[in-house]
């Protein structure tokens, strides 16, 4: 037996409409056990040592995420202090190993120069010269002299 066209269609349309009417049936109970279940005050009320562990651990999570970001970034700062001292200390080698080869080089002229006797100045005592020693309390604010200039030897060749 053929069911004439409009017919189907109503029937489609009633269908739809119950199952729209299901699906919004759906959404109110899963939404009304949400809220009952984050609901603090009817939880406090059937079972307040229940609620009473529920704020415990809550603190508990934030104190333990507090703690964690503190320690992320105190780790970070200790990094980057760790790193700042280490470059430090690498340019302290380096310095130590150009200040090495400088010291080096200087022995190896001044040796060079001791085979040559000619180069060499004979020393007496009487071309010596004796300074008296500074008193005690002005060792301790040593300043150079307005006409002594200290120029710094370049490092490196």
């Amino acid at each position: 037996m053929a069911v004439p066209l409009p017919e189907r269609r109503r029937v489609s349309g009633s269908r739809r409409s119950q199952v729209a009417q299901r699906k919004v049936q759906r959404q109110k109970r899963s939404l009304e056990l949400l809220q009952g279940a984050l609901s603090t005050h009817r939880m406090a009320r059937q079972a307040p040592w229940l609620a009473n562990l529920h704020r415990i651990t809550d603190g508990a999570l934030l104190a333990t995420g507090v703690a964690a970001l503190a320690m992320a970034g105190l780790t970070l700062h200790w990094q980057g202090r760790w790193g700042g001292d280490f470059r430090q200390l690498q340019r302290a080698q380096a310095l130590e190993h150009r200040l090495m080869e400088s010291q080096s080089a200087l022995e190896q002229h001044y040796l060079r120069s001791a085979k040559r006797p000619g180069a060499l100045v004979a020393t007496s005592s009487q071309d010596l010269v004796f300074l008296p020693s500074p008193p005690p309390a002005a060792s301790a604010s040593v300043k150079p002299s307005p006409g002594l200039k200290l120029n710094w030897i370049a490092a490196g060749y």
